[in-house]
């Protein structure tokens, strides 16, 4: 054949565009209300749900590629200077060829490093952006479009940051690229309440007494865990200043127990002990309560509170090496010590408890050390599928209680088609029934059944504490040989022929 036809695929062709998909939702509900993007086929399946917007970029190895950067640089170069269908679809491919969370501090640098025509960066950036049907596209054209005077495209890079896969390149854009950018930000972090969040408000200026109002009364709060920002919204909103008022709004109190509960919880990313006014929050709050402690979400941070100031004597010989004195220690004690004597708080969480499940409320019961656990399984019966309720009798550690919640799963589980929710509740079960020989066998049979390699995991190791005669009846052996000859899991495999 003398003639050939040659197919050229552009990987953008006969795919929705992000950024239309975005500016549709916002032009019409003035927000984003659907969180899936176009490109979600492409990385998921239907295994694989799609991640909370701006959670995979966190995951990313954040050491890049060799050369990539500076490969990609080469090719974008190139495209600005020749921009046919041939040079945007070298660059296009690239992109998608890795995530920008990885490279992107090394791109920027070698970026600016470059003489180049700003016009052309913004027009191969905005065509980019008007083709990108892959994220990774919509968030390196903003990248690179922040690395110029942006200033006109103000609008656009906002409505494209109210999705908040894209935020945190939004901001970063907005600070770089234009003027008076702290004030859009705060505008953004006002409008997310994910990642998005989280990312604004790292990067928010507390430039006015506003600003720090609502760090202090909103900023922390969002759909991920108040955790991540408390201290920073404590930080730049400067909670110990707005604290030593005679008298607060309630707004603000309800800000600062947030901000207070989330610095007391063990998994704070910045805790109390870091935080070096923690003395003075935590001495003001608990003055501040006497008027506001109206609610069991209050009491559970004086609780919290109560718990930090009594912690063992070596923990607190640390806290005094660092920030802490001990006549602050024993001021907040004094303090708190008449709200926590009255028997009011307990009495309502054990109310609470009879008619719904709430944590706090449990948490509290066991605080005043009462006896729940006949309330807990009342509820399990309104809610057999709640995990937490599971957590909580198993917590117990009595033998009775364990027993009793064990025959109930086994009646109220769909142990041969468990769900989602059922197979949390048999994990939480089943992780801990290794001291408990005997106990729940049809539970493990049903997990050893499964084809959740987590649940057979937990199912073969209490079969490894127990004695073997138990792992050898007939039934239970059968499930063990089917994990020890399909499971894709090299440990697995090895405990089930060790079992067998």
């Amino acid at each position: 054949m003398n003639d050939s036809l040659k197919l050229e695929f552009l990987p953008w062709e006969h795919k929705d565009k992000i950024v239309p998909f975005i500016q549709a939702q916002v032009e019409t509900h003035h927000k984003v209300v659907n969180d899936l993007l176009p490109d979600d086929e492409y990385l998921y399946n239907d295994v694989d749900l799609p991640m909370t917007p701006g959670l995979f970029d966190t995951f990313v190895d954040d050491t890049p590629t060799p050369f990539y950067a500076k490969r990609l640089l080469k090719l974008f170069i190139k495209q600005m200077s020749n921009p046919t269908t041939k040079t945007r679809k070298a660059t296009y491919e690239k992109i998608i060829f890795d995530n920008i969370a990885s490279y992107g501090e090394e791109f920027v640098d070698r970026f600016q490093q470059v003489e180049r025509d700003e016009s052309r960066v913004q027009e191969e950036a905005l065509w980019l952006l008007e083709h990108a049907a892959h994220r990774e596209v919509v968030k390196f054209a903003v990248t690179v479009l922040g690395c110029t005077d942006c200033e006109k495209y103000k609008e656009l890079l906002f409505t494209i940051g109210m999705h908040e896969e894209f935020t945190s390149y939004v901001v970063f854009a907005l600070k770089n690229g234009t003027s008076r950018a702290n004030d859009q930000i705060w505008q953004l972090a006002r409008q997310v309440h994910g990642w998005g969040k989280i990312a604004a408000v790292e990067q928010l200026e507390a430039t006015s007494p506003k600003i720090k109002q609502w760090l202090l009364i909103k900023g922390c709060e969002n759909t991920i865990m108040d955790e991540y920002l408390a201290y920073t919204c404590a930080d730049k909103g400067d909670l110990e200043v707005a604290l030593e008022e005679d008298e607060i709004s309630r707004e603000l109190y309800d800000g600062a127990n947030r901000i207070i509960q989330a610095l007391l919880h063990d998994d704070a990313f910045d805790s109390i002990e870091d935080y070096q006014y923690a003395s003075i929050v935590l001495s003001r709050f608990v003055h501040h309560a006497r008027v506001h402690c109206n609610t069991v979400n209050d009491f559970y941070t004086l609780m919290k509170i109560y718990e930090f100031i009594n912690a063992d004597e070596a923990v607190w010989e640390e806290r005094f090496n660092n920030h802490w004195q001990k006549h602050e220690r024993d001021a907040i004690r004094q303090a708190i010590q008449p709200l926590i004597n009255g028997h009011k708080w307990s009495y309502v969480a054990l109310d609470m408890l009879q008619s719904d499940y709430d944590l706090k409320a449990l948490e509290i019961a066991r605080f005043y050390e009462l006896d729940v656990t006949d309330n807990l399984f009342e509820l399990l019966k309104k809610y057999p599928t709640n995990g937490e309720l599971y957590l909580a009798i198993m917590a117990t550690n009595n033998d009775q209680h364990i027993k009793k919640l064990c025959t109930f799963a086994e009646s109220h589980l769909s142990l041969s088609s468990l769900s989602n929710d059922e197979q949390d509740c048999l994990q939480y079960l089943i992780q801990d029934l290794h001291e408990y020989e005997g106990v729940g066998l049809p539970l493990i049979q049903a997990a050893l059944e499964s084809d959740n390699g987590s649940l057979q995991y937990q199912a073969l190791t209490v079969l490894e504490a127990w004695q073997s005669e138990i792992s050898q009846q007939p039934s239970v052996q059968a499930a063990i040989k089917n994990i020890a000859s399909t499971s894709k899991d090299k440990e697995d495999r090895k405990l089930a022929k060790q079992l067998m």
